[in-house]
């Protein structure tokens, strides 16, 4: 048994607080009885074989219920048993008996429970009884305290009530108030209202006047009508006069006829002209219908504005219009040297769709056009209408970089402008107000909005002040040169514009268009015509024009039939001999009929031209004196600019036939007509092989709207080899069908706008499995209306395609179970080709998680270079969707190959993660970004532009910058930030329409 019973030497009359180990809701307490006390206490007086040690208490660990040990805590009655060396515990409630018996061994042990009967009677101890009332006397002082919160809590219930009456107070002065301010703001309407009725009645009087205006025009045109019936009656007659006049000419009669019909032609033409004249006027007069409406708004606003704002901007637009005019008047009045394409241009916004005939604030695309120079040297003496400068008839050039472009000739853009809106005259040129500039036009809004949105465009840009001298430089030939660098033009394509260079004076050269040249040039034309013919009996001119020719082009001539592209000399001097040889240097293409009298003209006849080229527009309209002018040329270039149909396949192979000088040989193609005429090449050279002459044909392409096709044969063999670039609106046309079926194997560009069918795959695949191999290097498809059968034939298509260097899939409606399960089939077997991946569909959460989970981008599409997600506008895409897609763009180190483009459409990112999508672009390589989603704001824009600030790349690359449909709102920071971007990415092309709602 343990000493712990001797418990002898313990204080009497101490509290001994004893906690239990594993059992923190109970705690032992220990009350040491005074025997030197006289007082009774609880504890029994010792007896001769035992005495009383102590009271040991035992309670909860709840803080609520201590309040009192006399109530809630239970006493134990202690004994030491001398024999035993025991503890016994005596409980006055029997209920804690169990309780303490589950007790931890840590108790000093050993314990044994006892009754009342154990322990000798005895009076209750005095300490005890002392510490009770000490206690008592604590709980009135905490019941004390517990009243005076209570009456706390009564005040402030009372300070509450206060506050509630002053708030109802206050709501009642703020409903007046608001009476008040709606009372002001309709007597404010009332006043705007009787504004807009002044201004209204000012309006109607102005319309009134137009209308009048357009009664006078139309009244005016009835008249022209009747005089150019009248001149056409007249001439009729005078027609039927020389009829009889000259009964015994008959050649002499026949050309007067083809002079007066011109003539009639003329004056139709000008019937015409002034139809749409009146049209144009009509059109005029609801444009200003439209512009006096929208002055209307814009007067009710501007009468509000201070006087003082109103002077100043009447300031600043004469400052502008004094300046403009200086600008324009040191253009127009230098002399102009022979220049490779015109000299006047301007640029105006793309036209797009509008709403409410508002422009959109921050149009960013222009194509160029250019001007004709038309005036006084244009203008016929018998004639009194004026010739004023106007767009050329052409649909405009776009810029391959705009940035740039601007960046290099916005100074000269600026005048030219100026020169638009205000207008200018000089001794030769006047350049009316605001040119008739309708055809490029878009619908709903107009002409002043594109050339003020052009001026302020071009301010902005160049960073121009007025009073600036740097924009009354003209351009001399070299910068004219580098602007063709600058603009979007197709193969073969004239950069002029539609319009002719012509010398108006001495070294002093202009280019007018088309119907000025036929207005002033065609009669001196036909006379020169006529003299080349009268002088053709004897050769002598004749063979002086080639030589010119042959001087021009060192032994090559150009031969355009019919065709008047430029005239580089003088009207008074390029008749004579002198004058062709003076200018020999210049090109020129007269409107002559070459086959007449070129069987005696040295250079042709005798072989010093070797290398002509010649052009036919139309093969249908050559007569049988063309054929032999063309087969005495000997060409060595045959080129047919209209389309081939299948009535000119024999005059082609007659042509050819004649021509076995020719090596090169391009014609304009359909898709559907590109087999037969192919065979029909084939076929004709075959013959001519086993003939006399033999071909020398090398080279024979095909080019039309979708379709490139290059054929090179072997000399003196018909073996042939191809190369073709097509593009296919759709998979089911007979044209391409056939095509593929026999020369598949030559595909090397195959792009399918549609989705791919079945058939059309298995034909590409039996044409080039037939070869053995498939040179196909650019490949993009939409699989979508592949069966199975399809999807393994376009496997092996690209298993066959050893030197395929781009590979676009575009999977579409990935939400179909369908359609998933190709998507997945082709991405497992070509992701290590893929150079290019779109995926799209609707419900973007339904299917995006399961291309995430087949295919973890880690060590996946390793030469992937552009990627594209489009999906619906949907906030609740999964974290591992979110994460899938930013690590397309995080994880390229090498050796897998740069991401350069990146496109997101409606696509949910958090700003955290913008942020660290933006962070991991690898701005050495990236050439586009796309992030047209509503969740790209003014924040995600500002990472941007740090991003790009940070960058320590010398050049960047990138090209577009997309922020269509991001809530970026058109504010000034908004303004600086795109500012900032072309500073440092000069060439980017920022594609951005403003919202006007955030996030």
């Amino acid at each position: 048994m343990s000493s712990y019973g001797q418990t002898s030497s313990w204080p009497l009359g101490i509290l001994i607080p004893l906690r239990i180990a594993h059992q923190p809701d109970i705690v032992l307490e220990v009350v040491t009885a005074d025997n030197s006390q006289g007082d009774s206490s609880s504890m029994a007086v010792p007896t001769n074989n035992s005495h009383a040690v102590g009271e040991l208490s035992v309670a909860t660990g709840s803080s609520s219920g201590n309040t009192s040990l006399a109530r809630d805590v239970a006493s134990l009655r202690i004994r030491e048993i001398d024999d035993s060396q025991a503890l016994v515990l005596i409980p006055q409630d029997r209920s804690l008996e169990s309780a303490l018996q589950q007790l931890p061994s840590t108790i000093p042990s050993p314990f044994h429970f006892g009754t009342e009967d154990d322990m000798p009677q005895t009076e209750s101890l005095h300490p005890f009884q002392l510490q009770m009332d000490e206690l008592v006397g604590r709980i009135q002082q905490t019941d004390q305290r517990m009243e005076e919160i209570c009456a706390i809590l009564q005040q402030t219930d009372q300070r509450m009530e206060q506050v509630h009456a002053r708030i109802q107070q206050t709501d009642q002065q703020g409903e007046h108030t608001q009476q008040q301010i709606q009372h002001q703001i309709e007597q404010i309407l009332q006043t705007l209202q009787q504004t807009d009725r002044q201004h209204m009645e000012e309006v109607e009087r102005i319309v009134q006047q137009l209308d009048l205006r357009r009664q006078q025009l139309e009244e005016s045109l009835q008249i022209s009508q009747q005089q150019a019936k009248q001149h056409i009656e007249a001439t009729q007659q005078k027609i039927q006069q020389l009829d009889r006049e000259t009964q015994g000419s008959r050649q002499q009669m026949q050309d007067i006829r083809q002079q007066t019909q011109r003539q009639i032609d003329n004056l139709l033409l000008d019937v015409q002209q002034l139809n749409q004249n009146a049209q144009h006027s009509q059109k005029q007069h609801e444009q200003l219908l439209r512009q006096m409406h929208e002055m209307g708004k814009v007067w009710s606003h501007q009468d509000r504005l201070s006087p003082e704002l109103g002077l100043q901007e009447s300031q600043l637009a004469f400052h502008q219009f004094v300046h403009a005019r200086h600008r324009v008047q040191a253009v127009l009045t230098k002399p102009s040297a022979k220049l490779p394409i015109p000299r006047l241009f301007i640029i105006l916004p793309v036209p797009r769709p509008v709403v409410d005939g508002q422009l959109e604030s921050r149009q960013s695309q222009f194509r160029l056009y250019f001007l004709c120079e038309c005036g006084s040297h244009t203008m016929d003496k018998d004639y009194d209408n004026h010739h004023e400068v106007h767009l050329a008839n052409h649909p405009g050039y776009g810029l391959n970089n705009q940035v740039v472009f601007i960046n290099k000739y916005g100074p000269y853009l600026l005048a030219m402008m100026y020169m638009v809106k205000y207008g200018a005259k000089t001794k030769d040129l006047v350049v009316p107000p605001l040119l008739n500039l309708n055809h490029t036009t878009g619908e709903g809004y107009n002409i002043g909005q594109l050339v003020d949105h052009t001026i302020k465009h071009l301010k902005e840009a160049t960073g121009y002040t007025d009073g600036d001298t740097t924009a009354h430089q003209s351009l001399d030939a070299k910068d004219l040169t580098n602007i063709q660098s600058h603009l979007k033009v197709m193969d073969g394509e004239s950069l002029s514009g539609c319009l002719s260079q012509m010398m108006i004076q001495k070294e002093h050269y202009a280019w007018i268009c088309s119907d000025h040249w036929r207005e002033c040039f065609e009669p001196t034309c036909e006379q020169l015509e006529y003299e080349a013919k009268v002088n053709v009996a004897s050769g002598d001119k004749t063979s002086l024009f080639y030589t010119a020719v042959g001087k021009l082009f060192r032994n090559q001539m150009v031969v355009h039939r019919r065709s008047l592209t430029e005239v580089d000399l003088e009207q008074d001097g390029h008749h004579s001999g002198s004058g062709i040889l003076d200018d020999a240097d210049d090109f020129m293409s007269l409107s002559l009929d070459f086959g007449r009298f070129t069987m005696s003209a040295k250079g042709i006849s005798d072989g010093e031209v070797k290398d002509v080229a010649i052009c036919i527009r139309d093969l249908s309209a050559l007569t049988l004196g063309d054929l032999e002018f063309i087969q005495q040329c000997r060409p060595t270039v045959l080129t047919v600019l209209e389309t081939l149909y299948e009535k000119d396949d024999d005059r082609l192979a007659n042509i050819l036939q004649r021509s076995p000088s020719i090596t090169s040989l391009w014609i304009d193609c359909v898709m559907e007509r590109c087999v037969a005429v192919i065979d029909l090449v084939k076929s004709t050279r075959e013959k001519m092989l086993q003939g006399e002459d033999k071909p020398v044909l090398r080279i024979f392409e095909l080019v039309g709207p979708k379709v490139k096709v290059k054929v090179s044969f072997d000399e003196g063999s018909s073996a042939v080899d191809m190369e073709s670039c097509i593009t296919l609106e759709s998979s089911r046309k007979n044209g391409a069908r056939n095509f593929i079926r026999q020369y598949g194997w030559s595909v090397k560009t195959l792009v399918v706008l549609g989705s791919i069918n079945d058939d059309l795959v298995g034909l590409l695949h039996e044409s080039v499995q037939e070869r053995g191999f498939s040179r196909i290097l650019h490949l993009d498809i939409t699989p979508t209306s592949l069966t199975t059968s399809g999807l393994d034939d376009m496997s092996q298509v690209i298993h066959l395609s050893q030197e395929l260097t781009y590979l676009r899939l575009s999977l579409e409606n990935l939400r179909e179970k369908v359609q998933m399960e190709k998507a997945l089939r082709l991405l497992n077997h070509h992701q290590d080709r893929l150079t290019s991946l779109r995926l799209a569909g609707r419900s973007v959460i339904t299917w995006l998680p399961q291309i995430c989970l087949a295919f973890p981008y880690q060590n996946r599409f390793p030469v992937l270079e552009e990627f594209f997600v489009e999906c619906d506008v949907e906030d609740n895409i999964y974290p591992v969707s979110r994460q899938w897609v930013i690590s397309v763009i995080s994880d390229r180190q090498p050796p897998r190959t740069p991401l350069k483009v990146f496109a997101v459409t409606d696509f949910f990112l958090r700003s955290e993660e913008w942020e660290k999508l933006i962070r991991a672009i690898d701005l050495s390589t990236m050439e586009e970004l796309h992030f047209d989603t509503k969740h790209f704001g003014h924040n995600e824009l500002a990472f941007l532009v740090d991003h790009l600030a940070e960058c320590t790349e010398p050049s960047m690359p990138m090209r577009v910058l997309s922020f269509r449909g991001a809530l970026i709102q058109d504010n000034n920071t908004t303004v600086q930030m795109f500012a900032r971007i072309r500073e440092m990415v000069p060439q980017v092309e920022i594609r951005w329409s403003s919202q006007v709602q955030d996030r």
